[in-house]
């Protein structure tokens, strides 16, 4: 078992086993959404299943993919509905090429380098069909409750703190990282995060024809 395995593990261990809330971020691309209804949704970096509730409640077919097991072992409880897969980001997706209409990230691409990040968008690129979506969600240079401009600084907006990393994006950031998308949304939002004002960038991305 890796040492960020163990972490998330801990981290989820700790928190209480309470069915997961989701918010309303989702609300607003459902036409997006309803391209997905015959093809399983890709939901990458689920955690406890906040968006997977939300898909799962709503009709659609979900594979939840999380590095931790026990954070699956929680979403299997409360979204029984759900196919669960443990995987890291950091290697090549488990799915055949353009076999997905539709891939979910939402706050789990901020995690990484640079060039680990480029190769994660690009393994997301290649799993979804053309023109297939990107809905995600990452941390914004202004999310300053969770972290933006603390610790050790490895990359630009890139910070290493007691141990952990995490990146936070500006614009132009966001926008270098999917240059050759369409981007179909595009905006800095705040929500409450245990019970924290959190700053972020949510995108609806096009995968390149």
């Amino acid at each position: 078992m890796t040492e960020e395995m163990k972490y998330w593990n801990r981290i989820f261990t700790e928190r209480n086993d309470e069915k997961p809330v989701y918010d309303d971020w989702l609300d607003k691309h459902a036409s997006i959404l309803e391209t997905s209804r015959d093809v399983p949704v890709i939901d990458l970096g689920c955690g406890i299943g906040c968006d997977s509730l939300y898909l799962s409640e709503r009709g659609f077919s979900v594979i939840a993919c999380d590095l931790s097991e026990e954070a699956l072992r929680r979403l299997r409880r409360h979204v029984p509905e759900a196919k669960t897969l443990r995987l890291d980001l950091q290697e090549r997706l488990p799915f055949t090429d353009g076999s997905a209409k539709l891939v979910i990230a939402d706050l789990s691409l901020h995690y990484f380098s640079w060039t680990d990040t480029e190769a994660i968008v690009d393994d997301i690129r290649r799993v979804l069909e053309p023109n297939g979506c990107l809905l995600c969600r990452v941390n914004s240079v202004h999310d300053v409750e969770f972290g933006a401009g603390r610790g050790i600084e490895l990359e630009p907006n890139y910070f290493e703190q007691d141990g952990r990393r995490k990146r936070f994006f500006n614009e132009s950031q966001v926008d270098r990282l999917f240059q050759d998308w369409r981007t179909v949304y595009k905006h800095e939002a705040v929500m409450t995060r245990y019970g924290r004002p959190k700053r972020l960038w949510e995108l609806a991305l096009r995968s390149p024809v």
